[in-house]
This record gives C-alpha cells, structure tokens and sequence, in this order.
C-alpha cells in the first residue's frame, strides 16, 4: 500500500504544531493550554470555538478520511517539533486495536523516510505483557514509543495495570507510573470512550490528550471542544476526500402505507408508488384515494400517538422494527449481486477490486452450527452468484483477463471461494462447549481474516470479494474498495445509518496500493465518481433511510449542505429558538427558502449568503453584528464548494435533468470542442538566480524579532469570575547562533522536503538570506520565508508559464464518451444533469439565445446574466451562450473555472468565443489574492489557445473576462477585446 501525504491531513498536523507553540509540556497546565487555543482561533478559522478548560485536544474528521495515519503522523510530529517521546493510544474495542497495530506496522517504513526515527510499539495483552512495558515503555524514557491500550485495560481497581508491581520499587501502581511520565494521549472514538470508570482511571494521567473522532458525544462534558482541525462530513465530501453515496430501496406497490407521525389534527402517512417513497400529510376525515386506488372513499377517523384510524377498520401504525422473509431476502441479494456485477468488470479494467458488504441478522443465517439447517442467506446467495456468472460469462464481449479472473471463483474440489463472513461470536459458536477465556483475545482471534490481512484482500488473487457480517464490523473496520452495502436486517438502535454507511466511504485504492483520488484522476469529476461511489441497497421497510442519513450528517457537520435550513445548525451558531424562527420567516418572505410541508422543514431556493448580504438591514433588524456573521460565514462556506453534487443520491429516482435547445447545441458545439480541449501546464525559462534574488530581497528587508521567554503568574477570581494576571516579566531573549550550527542542515532538508522544493535550491536561496533572522526565530525565519516564496513564485512565474494542448486538439471532431453537452459522433444531446451546471432552478424565462431551456444558476449574478436578452454586443451578434458545465483550467494553485461562453459573430460573419467568470463581487479589489492569481493564469490558458488556434488555420478568436457584479456585458466584453489587441 502507497502512503502520501494529503494536503488536509498535513493542516490538521500544522493546525496542531502551531496551537502548541507556546504550551509547557513540562507543566501541562489547563490555563496555558487556554491561552494558546484563545491565540490559535483568533487567527484560524474553526467553524467551533468552545473551550472546555480541560487538557483536551480535539480533531473532527469524517469517517473514511485517514484519521489512524494522521494521529500516527502527530505522534512523530510532536517528536520532531517539541521532543516528545512518550504516547498511549487508548481505543474502545479489541477489533479497533488490532486496526491500530496493522496501522502502524503497514506504515512504519513511510514514517521513517520521513521523520528518520522509528516508533516502538506496547500493546496491553494481559499478564506477559507488563513485563515489556515496565522494562521498556517506563524505564527507557528517551525511546520515542506508544501504548495501546482498550479502556478495559484500566477500568477497573482488579485491573492488572492498576496493581503494584515488585519490579517498580515503588507503592505507585504500574498505570499510575505510567501517568507520571506525562504521556501524551490519544482517544479514538471518543464518543465510545466517555464512561465514568475509564473517566476515573485516565484522569490520573493529568496531560495533554488528544480526542480524534468522526463523532463526538452530546453531553457538555464529552461534547467537541478545544478544537484543532475540523473536517466534517459535508466538508469531506466536497473536497473529493470520501465516495458519494447512492440508496438503492427494493421495495413494492403492494406494501401497505404506513405512519410516520401525527399530532391531534393531522397524521402524516408514507407509501410508495412505483417503488418511490411517497409522503401525504391528511386530516381528519379526509379521504385516502390520493394513495391509490384502493383507498378510494376510504377516510381518516381518529388519530392516536402512534397509530391512524381508517372508516374502513384498518389501522395505519408506526414503522418500527422489521425482519424480512425469505422471498424479500432473496430479492436483495440477487439486486445486491447485479449491482455488484454492474461495476465489476468497469473496475477491474481500472485496476480496482470491487468488495461487497452484507450485514445479516444472525450467524446462523451464513454459518451451519451444530449440524442444525443448511444456512439460507449463504446458501441463496451461491445459487444466485452462480446463475449471475453464467449469464456473464456468456456474454462475447468480455475481456480475457476479466474471463480468467472469474474462472478462479472455485477452489480444486468446486466450492465457490468468492464470500466469507466475520462474526464477533465465532468462536463460540463453533468451538461450542468451550470455555470462554477472555472476550477481547476471542476478538482479536475471530477477525484475522478479514481484518488484517487487508492488502490480500485488495488483491486480484483473492477471490473473496463478498463479506457478511452481523453489525460486528463497526468502528476500527472499514475498506476503501467496499463498494456496495447491503443491509438484509434491521439495525440495532446504536448503530446509526452514518456508521453503516462508514465501512464503505473511504477512496478505493488499485492494484499498486494507490489511491484512486481526484487528483490521481487530474481533476476530473466524472471520472472520480465514475469509480468512487458506495451503492446501499436497504428493503422498502427500511423508512426514511435516505432522510435519516441526511440528517445524520447535517448533525454531525458545522455547515450546511445548502439544500435544507438546518434548525440545529443555527442553535449551534448562537441564535435562539426566537431568532432561528425569525430568520426562517425572513428568508421565506425574501424567496431564499420555501416551506416543506411534507418533510415539515424548509429547502433552500435561492443563494442565503447573498440573500443576508442584499438585505443586510433587515436582518441585522434582529441578529447581532456577531450572530449576522456568524450564519453568513457559515453559508458562505455552504454555498461556494467546487464540488456541486449532491452527497447522497436516491437511486429509485431518475436525476433531476434539463433540456439543452437543440439549434442552439449545433451552434455551440464549436465553440465546446475549441475552449473545452485538454491542456497541462509547462513551464519555460524559469530565471532561478533572479528568483532568488526577488525572495532575499523580500526576506532580508523583513523583520524577525527576537524570541522572549516570559514569566507570567496568573491567578482566578471566583468573585468576578475573571483570570487576573498577577505578574508579567521578561526573564531573558533566545538566540539560536549555537543550536542552528548544528541542526540548520537538517532544517532545510525538511523545509525542502515540506515545501516541495529541489534541495539545491533551498541552500542557494539559504545562502542568500539574512541568517540574523534565523538566530533571532527559526520558526518565525520559515515561517516568513514560506509566504515570501508562495508570493515570488507566481510573480516570476507568470513570465515563465505556458500551455500545451493535445496533439490534433483542433481538428479532431470526435467528443469524449463522457462529455456533458455531446455524443461521441458530435451530436447533441438532448438533455444534462442538473447538478453538472448548478444548484437552484429559476422560474424566469431564459434568453431566447440561451443553450438550456431552464436557468440554473449558483449565485444571483449567474441568474441575472441567463436571463440577459442582448441580441447585440458592439457591432456583433450573440448567437448563443450557456453556463459552462465543469469547464476547468488547470493552475500552479488550484484549477480555475470560468462560468460562461458566448458565441458572437460579426457583420462578415466571424467568430468570436468570448469567455468570462462571473464574480459576485462589488469592486474587482474585493477579489481575493489567490482567486486573483489564478485569473491571471487563465489570460495566459486563453492567449495560448488563441495562438495555437491561429496556427491551426482557424479563422476564431478567443477572449476572457472576469466580469464583476453590476457590470454590464458589453462592458465585459469591450475591456477583454482591449486586452487582446
């Protein structure tokens, strides 16, 4: 498996370094811990701020997103930067240790071509082990090492870690030796680990603790706090970092209706209609025809809490609990394999192996126990595998090497080899009879298999590619190629749909042990969920499955999805139960939301964010300054993602499409095919000696002050409730002259490495730097030095950046199989996806020379310019224009995309392709440093493709614009004409 260093798990480990910058770890004290966390946001922006006065340190990342390697490259990092050597590593369950342990071992050649140390591994297993960690994790105090331990480990007085041990010569018992080295700890799955008894034991540790978990508890004293990083689950999807996910409900017409819920007046009843989960909300003594057929002169006569009378006799009750029979399991399985063979063969040419989940209701259901009935699911499910291979077999068109992957589904006696289950209770129930030892070795034991031979189980040479389980894979399992979930029973009321749908989020992984990520994939988003999506295949019983995950993920994020108003999400942003109401009715009079009565929430239909900021008055009229900032930032980030899809998908519906007018696309296709081509960037002529000389000359008229070291003695009020700080003094100022003669090699080597910078270059630049700076703060010196560099590279490569386009870009007229607008004969389509121009629908009209036959916009400012009717631009004719889907060019930074492309032809009947961004800006100063650095790359992207037009022999010019706010289109287009003559 291939370890590289993600761009996000690297923030959180910097966000870390840097909050501690300033802590005492020889104290370890809460105040202290305070002040650098008060520093920290003050200049960072942390959607939550709560402090919790406590030593903890906590890290929200969403399931899937790599959060056992990030804390594993913490414990390094905080090796490196403030010498720490010792860490324990606490975990809830045997089967997440065990996770750990694989972890650290499939990484230990990783962290030591970075960092140059290895990392000494304890693990609590009982009675042999505490000798080891007595001679070793305790005695040996400058080896950089961990402990893992489970809760269990010291939960308990009759704990063997809470015992005196004669080796010690001491009354302390072994766990409270170990607290008095001051380690620092981890908590994984902190929501699991916030019982009263380990609460007791782990406080004796009195340290800095670090709590990394997708979800954290309620209550106040477990709540998130403190925190460092925070990568949600909204965040995580719309940065490419976990797969979307698609909820397949197997389900029939046939299925009574049933209740969701009901008060005194009304009753809310669900029922499908053509397999779509269909919601009424009825009064009393209306009729229920509106269902179906069947109900026709039926009416509702009585509402209870939990149950619905009908003038027929019948009752409509809540659904609750389910079990499926044998026929609806079938069913499933045999959905569950189709959608398993569907993207099989797609991505075994990917060089990806696909892996699927069960979850069933009892081990007797896969495993025969006790000579007892053959097991129906395993049994149904071979006879349905082997039916569903033959008929792939048969088909003429399948590749030799799929064929011969296939044929290897069989052992030499004929058994299928293709699935294997996990069970927590194996062992018991095969070994019946047998004594159970101790619970957790039993574990450790029962998921070998799958467990921790994870890199076999990627691999083509394995067969097994069916798991089956009964809800024991939780926290502490998961695997990046699990790509369909299947759920044949129903869920205990601990297991949350987020958790189930967590086994299978991670990014799939190929052949190579590569990540298959947007990046890998060049940015390209079809072909990123062409591979990375997770289907979930639930029974029609299984109610508001696609609701409740929603809301699951909207309660664990701390921003919105941007398509319902999320009560909790503004509690959670400071507004009342009155203000919240008040914002609400708000946003509802000002067209930005509307009313579902049927899911009794509000769907946002319009831009909040420039809603607020258009009627700024009105709403300060009843937020404050602070609580108005609050909600903007917070839709601001909820409304400006690159990534526009929806993060869950109700795969019984069709996708949400519009019409593309069918004249205009033959128009337009050109002008597609021109702008649309592919480019990679190249560089030419980079001028190093005077790019050294720009970044010294910046560095050296900067200042770097001095390092202090202050004494500061504070103490607390309870009158005034208040931190007075009683003494403040500067004991005396740092100087590195010595320490950086010896280490300053190694520095650079890392800041190289950090940077991504050539060595050679680093210690020329080095030698052309004032080292007084270094001598006074090295940390500040690179600090400076790393800013200075980001801006001097774009300035000097400006100058020095080009384009290179495909060979025959422009005259190839064939399109590629996945391009939005066309076939791959250059006919046009009739229809696009939604989601691949925008995110809101707008009921006015669009301009006669507009591609689509609907506007769909993200911002108010793309509404206004698609409802634009401007025949005429200077002395030429618009022909038509259309908001570009997924138009991308790549930058040094992050890749640009410009929104719209016009088509205009002058009075002789030449082309112009006029291309632009529309920018909700008020002034183009508003426009940020980094949004304004990749406008410039996108002048040189448009220069470049006019150039290799003319070359071509194509009688076409291209221009650009970045077109702001209120201004108009003829303006736009006049200042990109001027830049081009």
């Amino acid at each position: 498996m291939i370890f590289e260093k993600q761009d996000y798990q690297q923030k959180c480990i910097d966000n870390i370094i840097t909050l501690l910058d300033g802590f005492d770890f020889k104290r370890h004290d809460a105040l202290n811990l305070k002040d650098c966390l008060n520093q920290f946001h003050a200049a960072c922006e942390i959607p939550v701020k709560n402090l919790s006065g406590k030593l903890n340190v906590d890290i929200l990342m969403e399931t899937g997103t790599g959060k056992t390697f990030t804390y594993l490259n913490l414990i390094f990092a905080l090796h490196k930067a403030y010498k720490q050597n010792k860490f324990i590593i606490f975990v809830p369950r045997k089967a997440i240790l065990e996770s750990v342990k694989q972890n650290i071992r499939l990484t230990k050649d990783y962290f030591y071509s970075e960092f140059k140390r290895h990392l000494k591994t304890y693990t609590y297993e009982g009675v042999k082990s505490q000798s080891n960690i007595i001679d070793h994790y305790l005695k040996n105090q400058d080896e950089l090492s961990v402990l893992l331990l489970t809760n269990s480990a010291i939960d308990k007085s009759a704990n063997i870690l809470n015992k005196n041990s004669e080796s010690l010569f001491n009354t302390k018992s072994i766990f409270e030796n170990i607290a008095d080295l001051k380690p620092i700890s981890i908590i994984d799955e902190p929501h699991l680990l916030k019982g009263e008894a380990f609460g007791k034991y782990f406080g004796k540790i009195s340290a800095l603790y670090f709590r990394f978990g997708a979800t954290f508890a309620k209550e106040k004293e477990q709540a998130l706090s403190n925190v460092a990083f925070c990568l949600d689950s909204i965040s995580a999807f719309r940065n490419y970092l976990v797969k979307q996910i698609r909820v397949h409900s197997v389900m029939q017409d046939a299925q009574s209706p049933f209740l969701l819920n009901a008060d005194s007046k009304s009753a809310k009843i669900a029922f499908y209609k053509a397999g779509i989960l269909k919601k009424i909300t009825l009064s009393k003594g209306e009729d229920l025809g509106k269902i179906g057929a069947p109900f026709n002169g039926v009416s509702l006569v009585k509402i209870a809490k939990d149950k619905a009378y009908l003038s027929d006799g019948t009752t409509l009750e809540k659904a609750s609990s389910y079990k499926l029979t044998p026929d609806e399991i079938s069913i499933l399985l045999e959905k569950a394999i189709d959608l398993h063979f569907k993207k099989e063969a797609f991505l075994f040419d990917k060089n990806i192996k696909a892996l699927s989940l069960f979850f069933i209701p009892k081990i007797e259901d896969f495993r025969q126990i006790d000579g007892k009935d053959a097991p129906f699911i395993k049994t149904e499910f071979e006879r349905l595998y082997k039916l569903k291979r033959d008929s792939i077999l048969a088909r003429k068109n399948l590749s030799p090497s799929y064929r011969e992957y296939l044929a290897r589904d069989f052992d030499e006696s004929g058994h299928l080899r293709v699935h294997q289950g996990y069970f927590s209770g194996d062992s018991i129930a095969l070994n019946k009879g047998r004594k159970e030892s101790n619970r957790e070795n039993l574990e450790a034991n029962d998921i070998k298999m799958i467990l921790s031979e994870k890199e076999k189980l990627l691999s083509f040479q394995t067969p097994l590619r069916f798991i089956f389980s009964v809800w024991a894979l939780q926290e502490g399992w998961d695997n990046p190629n699990i790509f369909t979930l299947i759920k044949l029973a129903n869920s205990t009321s601990e297991t949350s749909r987020h958790q189930q749908v967590g086994r299978g989020l991670r990014i799939a992984i190929n052949q190579e042990g590569k990540r298959v990520t947007h990046g890998f994939l060049k940015g390209n988003d079809n072909a990123f969920y062409e591979i990375n999506y997770l289907d979930m295949l639930v029974s029609g019983e299984e109610v508001g499955f696609i609701e409740g995950l929603q809301k699951e993920i909207e309660a664990s994020s701390f921003i919105s999805s941007g398509s319902a108003l999320d009560r909790e999400n503004l509690a959670k942003l400071g507004l009342n139960e009155r203000k919240i109401n008040k914002f609400c009715d708000a946003l509802e009079e000002l067209n930005a939301v509307e009313f579902d009565e049927t899911n009794n929430a509000y769907t946002i239909i319009a831009p909040v964010c420039e809603t607020m900021q258009n009627n700024e008055e009105r709403i300060k009229s009843f937020l404050s300054d602070k609580e108005y900032h609050a909600v903007l930032s917070a839709f601001k980030m909820a409304e400006n993602p690159t990534n526009k899809r929806d993060q869950i998908i109700n795969a019984n519906c069709p996708q949400e499409k519009v019409k593309i007018r069918q004249d205009l696309a033959k128009e337009f296709k050109e002008l597609w095919q021109t702008i649309n081509t592919q480019a990679s960037i190249s560089y030419q002529n980079i001028q190093k000696t005077k790019l050294i000389e720009s970044i010294a000359k910046a560095f050296n008229k900067s200042q770097v002050r001095h390092e202090e070291i202050v004494f500061e003695s504070k103490r607390y009020d309870p009158q005034t409730n208040r931190i007075i700080t009683e003494e403040l003094s500067r004991l005396k100022t740092k100087n590195y002259a010595n320490a950086l003669q010896k280490e300053i090699n190694a520095l650079l080597l890392d800041f190289a490495k950090d940077e991504s910078l050539p060595l050679k270059f680093t210690l020329e630049l080095y030698n052309a730097l004032n080292k007084e700076h270094f001598t006074n703060s090295p940390k500040k010196a690179f600090k400076l030095l790393k800013r200075i560099i980001k801006d001097e590279l774009h300035a000097n490569l400006l100058s020095c950046v080009s384009y290179e386009f495909c060979q025959n870009a422009f005259s190839n007229t064939a399109f590629d199989k996945t391009d939005p607008l066309y076939f791959e004969d250059g006919s046009p389509k009739t229809e696009i996806e939604k989601h691949k121009i925008g995110k809101y629908k707008s009921a006015q009209t669009p301009s006669h020379s507009y591609l689509y036959d609907t506007i769909i916009y993200d911002s108010k400012i793309e509404e206004k310019v698609s409802e634009e009717w401007v025949e005429k631009a200077e002395d030429m004719s618009i022909e038509v224009f259309a908001k570009l889907p997924k138009f991308k060019i790549p930058t040094p930074y992050k890749n640009y995309e410009p929104d719209f492309a016009y088509l205009l032809k002058d009075s002789k009947g030449a082309k112009i392709f006029f291309v632009c961004e529309t920018k909700g800006y008020k002034d183009e100063r508003d426009i940020k440093p980094d949004e304004k650095r990749k406008i410039d790359y996108a002048k040189i992207f448009f220069e470049k493709l006019s150039e290799n037009l003319k070359n071509a022999k194509k009688e076409i010019r291209v221009v650009f614009a970045t077109r702001i706010n209120e201004q108009g289109l003829l303006k736009a287009l006049e200042n990109a004409l001027k830049g081009t003559q």
